[in-house]
């Protein structure tokens, strides 16, 4: 009988790692590592880009009634 760990099982387990398939394999992992990022940063991206839109929607509008109702007496009440 042969032990579990014997020399020729190490110099085996030496010999057969293939660098080129690891790397392969890394490469694989990469896509999905990025797509779990974009996850769990989506919830971040998607408030800061609604803020944002909101942010500017409100200054768009705001600028436009300003316009249409200069000279108003109810737009002095609304500062």
């Amino acid at each position: 009988m042969t032990d579990f760990l014997s020399l020729d099982t190490i110099t085996f387990v030496v010999e057969s790692r293939n660098y080129e398939f690891a790397l392969a394999t890394i490469n694989c992992m990469v896509g999905g590592i990025v797509m779990a990022v974009l996850l769990l940063l989506s919830p971040f991206i998607i408030t800061i880009s609604l803020v944002a839109i909101a942010a500017l929607l409100g200054n768009v509008l705001k600028e436009d009634a300003e316009t249409r109702h200069e000279g108003s007496s109810l737009v002095e009440t609304n500062r």
